[in-house]
């Protein structure tokens, strides 16, 4: 990694929405690397607890990213003022409509967003990158998820399956803010753990009729 790429590292502000363990995964493989800063928003001041914890006890003492965690009402219009003060959100929330609406703050902001949709074994990835991206409502039924569950799932996250989703998020938050490799903007990566097939989706650019993809 070249200097200039760790001192963007340094710098860095990633914001995550929802405290549970891919939040806590992603927490931690940022840490490793050198994030200026991670903050992890939900609405439970429990679960916030537990992701403190989680990433206290797992991740190594020294380091110097700057870890915090903050309690907001996602429907409040104040979720958009703190999106804005960030360069990366990453989308660890378990309740779709939170993730939509979490899309239409970045698209509006102009922040990356990097989504994952975790189903048991399977997920898929998707880096948002307002101006070369499709929203996430308009990507959604691009890879044929017509309609999201209205309410989060009963079952939390097969750990295992967490702990890789939350590495690649972290890989695609690395990528975006220290300027390395290629920015998958336009394509979604699909994995089911089970049968072990990988696909990628792409074409999802912007939507000419949709006013939040432009």
């Amino acid at each position: 990694m070249t200097r200039h790429a760790q001192a963007r590292l340094l710098t860095g502000r990633v914001l995550i929405l929802g405290a549970n363990a891919l939040a806590g995964a992603t927490t931690r493989n940022l840490i490793e690397v050198g994030i200026g800063s991670v903050q992890v928003v939900d609405e439970s001041d429990g679960a916030l607890k537990e992701v403190t914890l989680n990433v206290a006890q797992t991740t190594a003492t020294g380091l110097d990213t700057k870890f915090s965690t903050c309690s907001y009402e996602f429907g409040s219009d104040a979720l958009e003022s703190l999106v804005a003060e960030f360069d990366v959100v990453v989308d660890s929330a378990e309740d779709w409509q939170h993730k939509l609406l979490m899309s239409d703050i970045c698209m509006s902001t102009g922040k990356p967003l990097i989504h994952a949709g975790v189903i048991g074994f399977r997920f898929h990835i998707y880096s948002m990158l307002p101006g070369k991206s499709a929203c996430l409502r308009c990507a959604l039924p691009m890879i044929g998820i017509d309609e999201v569950p209205l309410e989060p799932p009963d079952s939390g996250m097969f750990r295992p399956v967490s702990e890789l989703v939350g590495a690649w998020q972290a890989i695609e938050t690395v990528k975006l803010i220290g300027g390395l490799g290629a920015t998958q903007g336009n394509e979604l990566f699909k994995f089911d753990c089970l049968s072990g097939e990988f696909e990628v989706v792409r074409g999802l650019d912007p939507q000419r009729d949709c006013p939040d993809c432009q």
